[in-house]
């Protein structure tokens, strides 16, 4: 069964962030990100099948994952967990959210020390 997560990420510079998470996952996924356009897209095939869409917009990048229902926390944090690392220090937040509205896991780019989860 495939389930779905969605994060509205607001950051100052939504292109750049979404370009550096496509290069951090070029080992695990094809990605693409075209800046012309402000999309992008990673899919995973290495045995956890999962896939990614970005947009940059004004002041958000947008995630859109799909994955195993089994595998969602997993995907959430890698992604999640991953732009909160790229982003150190500047207190981003990705706070997923679940098909139905529930909530998923949260990340965030502390200002004061190591980017981690949150609730």
């Amino acid at each position: 069964m495939t389930a779905s997560s969605t994060a509205r990420v607001r950051c100052d510079r939504p292109g750049r962030y979404a370009r550096l998470l496509a290069g951090r996952f070029t080992h695990a996924a094809h990605t693409e990100w075209d800046s012309g356009s402000g999309r992008g897209h990673m899919l995973f095939t290495w045995g956890h099948e999962g896939e990614v869409a970005m947009i940059a917009g004004d002041g958000v990048l947008l995630l859109q994952l799909e994955c195993p229902a089994e595998e969602l926390d997993q995907f959430e944090a890698m992604i999640g967990g991953g732009l909160a690392e790229i982003a150190r220090g500047t207190g981003l937040e990705v706070a997923w959210k679940r098909t139905g509205g529930q909530d998923g896991t949260r990340w965030v780019a502390d200002r004061d020390g190591e980017p981690g989860a949150l609730g």
